[in-house]
């Protein structure tokens, strides 16, 4: 049996992002072959499931510098976005990335630039699989490569989305794929691990099977449904009430 090809995972880091937002490659990490070599509870035949992954952290300043997340944990990079280990490729080459995670940024910090949109629409260009989560809408839009496509965000900030990026088809669901893109909310209400479901249901499209299955029921994540409980009109008089809460009955010590 031919060995599996070794799966290339590069998250994108802008700026400071939202831990929460960075948390899905973890889920991506416990199905590598590294991982689950050493998990003793796992049988042989879940184990013969795992995927070779190599996982680079990305950012614009270049390799071994920290790249900050909220909750003050620094991420050490591996490369910026112009090294030739991420950099996407030139016309008839090989893709140097399988999937491209991209983490929400600041939304209202965010400045885009020329050479942030070409590594993200090169990469997609290439055929990179885009898992874009909550903020890191405004990156992908910026982009250029959301025209056109299904996709979804932050609820709060949807019609700042619609209205930044009116090509794009905007859906109100957990998570929405369209082809070689793949978005998530991660916001209140909306489910504040959106991301990781998405992951999860990237996952089953793309190593159906057991080993993910365990995996997926190991982590706890994969079961909410992609559509959301409550609709956006629930959703905002749900925000109100919590505002005039606040308003009204102060918190005090």
């Amino acid at each position: 049996m031919s060995p599996k090809p070794t799966t290339r995972i590069g998250v994108l880091l802008i700026d400071q992002v939202q831990l929460l937002d960075l948390s899905p490659i973890d889920i991506f990490a416990i199905l590598s072959e590294t991982f689950l070599s050493e998990l003793a509870i796992f049988p042989a035949p879940l184990k013969a499931g795992a995927i070779p992954m190599k996982i680079i952290y990305i950012n614009q300043t270049g390799a071994n510098t920290l790249q900050y997340t909220t909750a003050q944990l620094g991420v050490r990079s591996d490369a910026s976005i112009t090294d030739e280990i991420c950099a996407p490729a030139r016309k008839g080459g090989e893709k140097t990335l399988d999937i491209l995670l991209i983490p929400g940024p600041d939304p209202f910090k965010y400045k885009p630039t020329d050479a942030l949109n070409s590594f993200i629409k090169g990469h997609c260009d290439n055929g990179t699989d885009i898992l874009v989560v909550c903020t890191g809408q405004f990156p992908a839009g910026y982009s250029g490569i959301l025209k056109g496509r299904r996709a979804t965000g932050p609820r709060p900030l949807v019609p700042e989305l619609k209205k930044k990026f009116p090509e794009a088809i905007w859906e109100d669901k957990r998570w929405v794929s369209d082809g070689n893109i793949w978005s998530s909310d991660l916001c209140v209400k909306g489910g504040v691990t959106n991301g990781q479901d998405m992951v999860a249901a990237y996952m089953r499209a793309k190593w159906p099977g057991p080993t993910v299955e365990a995996i997926l029921d190991v982590a706890d994540v994969g079961d909410r449904p992609q559509e959301y409980g409550s609709s956006r009109v629930g959703y905002n008089a749900w925000m109100l009430w919590t505002l005039v809460r606040a308003w009204a009955w102060p918190y005090k010590k």
